[in-house]
């Protein structure tokens, strides 16, 4: 690898590393695991329906984590799950009000945080950094859809 692309992705690495530890403790200062504050987070930005499925797609967390984690907010009152019209098994995950008012206490300030630290940016360079880490994210896709696409031609051999 060239050296200055090599120490470039080493560093958006930890940044990445960086902002993932910012959340951790965020959740854990307020007595919550990674999973906890990402559901609530989703819930609390998200108008329409929203199943446990689609929590699971959205942070790539197993299916297993995301039902241990709503079981012990529906047991604590802060969420309720209700049937979709027209779903089999599906059920949307839905904030009580005390689920609200949880999120208005803990994920409100977060959001206004995160709003706060991309206001200090110009309006450019926002743009720029969501179109380059788009941009980067999707190459990276493609290259490792190749490596796999690859890897099962040759386990084929």
């Amino acid at each position: 690898m060239n050296n200055t692309v090599k120490i470039q992705n080493t560093l958006l690495l930890q940044t990445a590393k960086r902002l993932n530890e910012l959340y951790h403790n965020y959740a854990v200062s307020h007595g919550l695991s990674d999973p906890a504050l990402n559901i609530l987070y989703t819930l609390f930005d998200t108008d329409g329906p929203v199943t446990q499925n689609d929590l699971a797609v959205m942070w790539s967390y197993p299916k297993q984590t995301i039902n241990f984690t709503i079981s012990g907010f529906v047991k604590k009152g802060y969420i309720r799950l209700e049937r979709l019209a027209g779903a089999r098994n599906s059920k949307a995950v839905r904030l009580t009000d005390e689920g609200q008012r949880l999120c208005q206490a803990m994920i409100a300030p977060l959001m206004e945080s995160e709003e706060r630290s991309l206001l200090r940016m110009t309006e450019e360079e926002r743009e720029l950094m969501v179109k380059l880490e788009e941009k980067q994210c999707r190459y990276f896709e493609e290259e490792i859809r190749e490596m796999i696409q690859k890897k099962g031609r040759t386990e084929d051999i």
